[in-house]
């Protein structure tokens, strides 16, 4: 709660309404007094005020003509009747005119606390629910001076709100970087992509509170010239995003606009040996735009167009936890050219980074599968780990690491389960002798065999094969 007014002539029971609401768990900035409704409606018509007690009897104008007085305000306070008559017919008169409570003297100070702590929460939603409709409006209105075709009926609730918000005396439009934030006091700001859009009335903008890279407006003086002064800001801001300066860059004509190629060539380099030459070639156009030779707006589009054109290819190919590396403000939100270079450089290395990163993950997975089909055909030769990690031409560290990741165990468990089941299959479907079936499988010596074979199966090789013909 902001302000609290207190008017009661008698300055005993004013000071002492102060003192109980001071000491409550309300936070309250500022604490008012009067001694009539003459000098509280005085002070009302010059600041807002949040919530209003008053007494019914005093001088010069009364607690009930101060209440009905109230009603013409713009803003209105909360009020809360405080009287020494326990009179009911002033009590519904009172209500009916939209006090939000009556209470008698000698006054408490938990009813104090009580009535405080409901009119705090009375102001704080209501504050949101504003909060929510000028976020709408900002978000019609941004909406608006994109996309200019809307039906007449919605114009005219644009132009309402709009003159509510700036009103119908000379404003400029501005256009800042992020780091403006929302700081023109008395100004409508709407957001695009990470930049500020602000209109404001014409003695409020100061380049200072815009930060770096603004862009300026001329004077306009009705809804109507809102979309001029939305472009005509947009435009200074341009120039000066590529200038890196605050003031209005108008005047400079544009001498070439970027290739069309530019963003699907750039999009091709990205995962290539070629990203630092599309890198330097990215920083020259800008350099141009920034000397003439290039269309300002044209650049900043292509940046733009260039960033969505990166998520849309390559942001699918990253893990979904790192998705959103690939999502990006608008060049506008930086302050300057040069800011916003640095940091696209940055992270189109860091996007690099994380890309190479899966790529070589997947790449691994390609040659384990490779070496996990060369295994399956090759399982009855002299095969080892150093021979297979050859082949698929992988670290041997790296590709032990890698096979039990893929296949859940290591390499030597894996091939002596791909000769226990060829060994299996020819003891139920041949006639062969043990000890050949079991170099027939892979297995260097009968011992080797045997051993792993009761290992794996919990029986010998004759016993398995017994088993089967049993089965039969």
């Amino acid at each position: 709660m902001k302000t609290l007014l207190i008017v009661e002539d008698e300055k005993m029971i004013r000071q002492g309404i102060a003192v109980m609401s001071r000491r409550s768990k309300v936070k309250i900035q500022e604490i008012l007094e009067c001694r009539n409704g003459l000098e509280a409606m005085k002070l009302l018509e010059e600041r807002d005020i949040d919530v209003m007690f008053t007494d019914i009897r005093m001088p010069k104008m009364d607690g009930i003509d101060l209440v009905k007085e109230t009603e013409k305000l713009s803003h209105r306070p909360k009020i809360v009747v405080i009287s020494g008559y326990d009179d009911f017919n002033y009590a519904v008169e009172m209500l009916k005119h939209g006090v939000k409570d009556y209470i008698l003297k000698p006054v408490k100070r938990d009813k104090i606390e009580e009535l405080l702590q409901k009119l705090d929460t009375e102001i704080l939603e209501e504050k949101k629910c504003a909060g929510f409709d000028r976020q709408a409006f900002s978000r019609q209105m941004m909406y608006y001076l994109e996309n200019p075709q809307v039906s007449e009926k919605d114009l005219e609730a644009l132009k309402w709100k709009f003159e509510q918000f700036v009103g119908q005396e000379p404003y400029y439009a501005a256009a800042a970087g992020r780091a403006a934030g929302k700081r023109i006091p008395g100004a409508l700001c709407l957001e695009n992509h990470g930049q500020h859009i602000f209109f404001c009335p014409a003695e409020a903008v100061h380049e200072e509170e815009l930060g770096g890279g603004a862009g300026i407006s001329g004077s306009h003086i009705s809804f109507e010239e809102a979309l001029s002064a939305y472009g005509e800001a947009m435009e200074a801001r341009i120039q000066a995003f590529l200038y890196g300066s605050s003031r209005c860059c108008r005047g400079m004509e544009a001498k070439g606009k970027i290739s069309d190629d530019f963003v699907e060539h750039f999009v091709q380099q990205f995962p290539t040996e070629h990203l630092d030459q599309a890198l330097n070639t990215f920083r020259n156009l800008f350099f141009e735009a920034a000397h003439g030779k290039a269309d300002g707006k044209n650049m900043i589009d292509t940046a733009w167009n260039l960033q969505r054109a990166l998520e849309k290819a390559y942001e699918k190919l990253l893990p979904e936890e790192e998705q959103n590396i690939f999502q990006r403000e608008h060049p506008l939100a930086w302050g300057c050219a040069e800011e916003y270079l640095e940091e696209f450089v940055s992270w189109i290395k860091q996007a690099r980074s994380c890309l190479d990163r899966v790529c070589d993950s997947n790449l691994n997975h390609s040659r384990i599968r490779d070496a996990v089909r060369f295994l399956e055909e090759n399982f009855r030769k002299d095969v080892n780990m150093a021979m297979v990690s050859n082949h698929v031409s992988m670290n041997y560290s790296l590709f032990s690491t890698a096979f039990k990741e893929y296949t859940g165990v290591n390499f030597v468990s894996y091939l002596k389960k791909l000769r226990i089941e060829e060994a299996k299959r020819l003891l139920e479907t041949t006639d062969q002798r043990v000890q050949d079936i079991g170099k027939m499988a892979g297995f260097e010596n009968d011992k080797n065999f045997l051993k792993s074979f009761k290992a794996a199966c919990g029986i010998s090789p004759t016993e398995y094969r017994k088993n089967a013909e049993f089965k039969k």
